[in-house]
């Protein structure tokens, strides 16, 4: 016969004390399992915590090593200046000189380099990154004084210490091979970062619960309040990080799905050049041109074409832009300093608006220092996580003495003795 015991919710201490202990007290109400009401009792619940804990336990060590050089990583720019041999800061003296002498001054100094691209950083007292290809194809990157058109220093990002953790964090120095495998790590923290949202989940009562962190508790009690209440706050983050990383194995398959999702193209060629065997006009009449196309814009960058017959790139910087060097580009015709095209993105299709916030949304670049130093703390995250995991793994399980098991002949004579 069904119970006739009368059901009577669960006080706010019970509840708490069943989840601590992982008892189901709930099954003692004998109401129907709901993953809004008991998320416990479900089996959804029980697959999803089986999903979490092992792919995390399993992939955990390389988030932890890949998190923490990404919080490295997310200052880079500035970290790159401390590489150079003496202080890239300059002493602004009038105006600064024609780019093209600037260049020309480096190339004077490096002959058998080819330029790769000039970087600006909207700071007058800031030298000018130029970005050169050794003979050898090393890439040197060099920091000239824009006043002066003097040389401060290079260095060769084939052998600083900033450039071997970037190999570490993009592609755990492993290549295009590498890069994949980091890629399908990041599948997997996307998949346990929603499992972990699944287990977050307390039921439509006792969802405050989950908000808390109780700073007089036992310690173990705080490490899982850590672990709980950080995978919570840094959810979305950690899942932008890890669909972002991706990207970066799979660029051609994130455009192809993205034009799909969208209906219109993801990614738009550069247009080719007019005359590429002419003269080339100067690198000064080609930032005017693209300047003049976008009135109020910065220019923030100039790459060189990467094959004969192609245009000059220049990438501008609108007070607009959610990102701190831009993300407009026009391209310029080398001989006659035309604009070829000018691709503002406010008026770009939505699957290219959505490729080109890849790189920010990955950098946290999209909103100024806010948001770089929240990406810090992001890529310190799946570190905190993992450690916390393997805490409480040894506080449920491993830390608890183990029953030996009873000799048979033993366990005969008890039985016979009971007899």
């Amino acid at each position: 016969m069904p119970s006739t015991d009368k059901i009577r919710p669960l006080t706010r201490n019970e509840t708490r004390r069943a989840y601590n202990e992982g008892s189901l007290l709930v099954r003692d109400l004998r109401l129907p399992a709901s993953f809004l009401t008991k998320p416990r009792e479900t089996r959804f619940r029980f697959w999803s915590f089986q999903i979490h804990f092992y792919v995390g336990l399993i992939a955990g060590l390389l988030w932890l090593v890949v998190g923490l050089t990404g919080s490295l990583l997310v200052f880079i720019p500035e970290l790159r200046r401390l590489e150079v041999p003496g202080w890239t800061k300059v002493q602004p003296t009038g105006a600064p000189k024609p780019i093209e002498e600037v260049v020309n001054s480096l190339l004077r100094e490096r002959p058998g380099d080819k330029p790769f691209s000039i970087y600006w950083d909207f700071k007058e007292d800031w030298a000018l990154n130029l970005r050169t290809a050794a003979p050898n194809g090393d890439r040197i990157h060099s920091f000239v004084d824009p006043y002066r058109a003097v040389n401060l220093g290079s260095v060769n990002y084939h052998h600083t210490w900033l450039q071997w953790f970037y190999d570490l964090h993009a592609d755990l120095l492993g290549h295009l091979t590498g890069r994949k495998v980091n890629a399908w790590f990041a599948f997997a923290l996307m998949l346990t970062s929603l499992t972990g949202l699944v287990l977050w989940w307390r039921g439509v009562k006792q969802w405050k619960l989950g908000l808390e962190y109780r700073t007089k508790a036992s310690w173990k009690r705080q490490v899982w309040d850590m672990h709980n209440l950080g995978g919570f706050l840094f959810y979305l983050p950690l899942f932008l990080l890890a669909f972002t990383g991706a990207y970066y194995a799979y660029q051609e398959a994130y455009g192809s799905a993205t034009s799909l999702l969208t209906g219109g193209p993801a990614v738009i060629p550069p247009p080719k050049a007019l005359h590429p065997a002419g003269p080339r006009k100067t690198i000064d009449e080609m930032v005017a041109s693209g300047l003049a196309a976008l009135p109020g814009s910065k220019i923030s960058m100039v790459l060189w074409p990467a094959k004969p017959g192609e245009a000059f790139t220049l990438r501008l910087q609108l007070p607009s832009d959610p990102h701190r060097i831009g993300l407009n580009w026009a391209y310029i015709d080398p001989s006659t300093a035309q604009v070829l095209r000018l691709d503002k993105f406010s008026e770009q299709p939505l699957g290219v608006k959505i490729m080109r916030l890849m790189t920010p949304l990955h950098y946290g670049t999209f909103g100024g220092y806010t948001t770089r130093i929240l990406w810090i703390f992001a890529g310190l995250m799946p570190g905190i996580l993992f450690v916390t995991s393997l805490l409480m793994w040894w506080n449920r399980s491993l830390s608890k003495p183990r029953k030996k098991p009873v000799p048979a002949k033993r366990r005969a004579s008890a039985e016979v003795v009971g007899a």
